[in-house]
């Protein structure tokens, strides 16, 4: 029997872009280490396979593509956007900004897709509190990419909102393997409800409904 409250429950991928996971994405050099270390994607793509299985809906925060005009006129970067201005990473309608295959959104799931972020947290000046509070969400499981940037920010906004939040810490990866550990292991528990492997959040689903 499952001991998740699934019906309150839902995945928070962040970034499953091929330019962070796939090895011609323009940032998996970076993530390279860490993602072989990790078996990442592996990770990711058990979970995501878990949450289909039993019905639990996959809520995407992803990162503003790149394009045209994106900074024009802006005055206060950060080295988040300086960085992807250089790199034009998640090129709008490339490959580098479409998501990792196998991992993308299924609507008879329930997976929603909500309003792109422009820093690191999937909440901030996005509408993913809404949609959550919408659907009555109150434990939210995250995973994806970067562990100490998007990741982190993403389950800091959902602690600080009250959400129950759950962190997978190999269903992610960092720009190293020391960054990765550094995160997942010291701080991620300083904050987080949970922090579990993949197959340890796994087992506490049960069987899934026949429904």
């Amino acid at each position: 029997m499952s001991t998740t409250d699934l019906s309150k429950t839902a995945i928070l991928l962040i970034d499953p872009y091929n330019d962070f996971l796939h090895p011609t994405g323009k940032l998996y050099p970076l993530l390279a280490e860490s993602i072989r270390d990790s078996n990442t994607i592996t990770h990711m793509q058990d979970l995501l396979t878990a949450a289909r299985a039993h019905k639990i809906p996959v809520f995407y925060g992803l990162h503003q593509p790149s394009r045209a005009g994106n900074f024009a006129g802006w005055k206060h970067m950060m080295a988040v956007h300086k960085s992807q201005q250089e790199n034009y990473a998640f090129e709008e309608g490339g490959f580098g900004g479409t998501i990792f295959e196998g991992m993308e959104p299924d609507l008879g799931n329930g997976d929603v897709v909500v309003s792109k972020h422009w820093s690191s947290s999937s909440f901030q000046n996005t509408d993913l509190n809404y949609q959550l509070r919408q659907r009555e969400i109150t434990k939210v499981v995250l995973a994806g990419l970067t562990t100490n940037h998007c990741v982190e920010a993403s389950a800091r906004y959902a602690y600080d909102l009250g959400y129950e939040t759950t962190l997978l810490s190999d269903a992610t990866a960092g720009f190293s393997t020391q960054l990765k550990d550094a995160a997942t292991e010291l701080v991620w528990p300083l904050f987080a409800s949970r922090v579990m492997t993949t197959d340890e959040f796994i087992a506490t689903l049960g069987e899934p409904s026949e429904k």
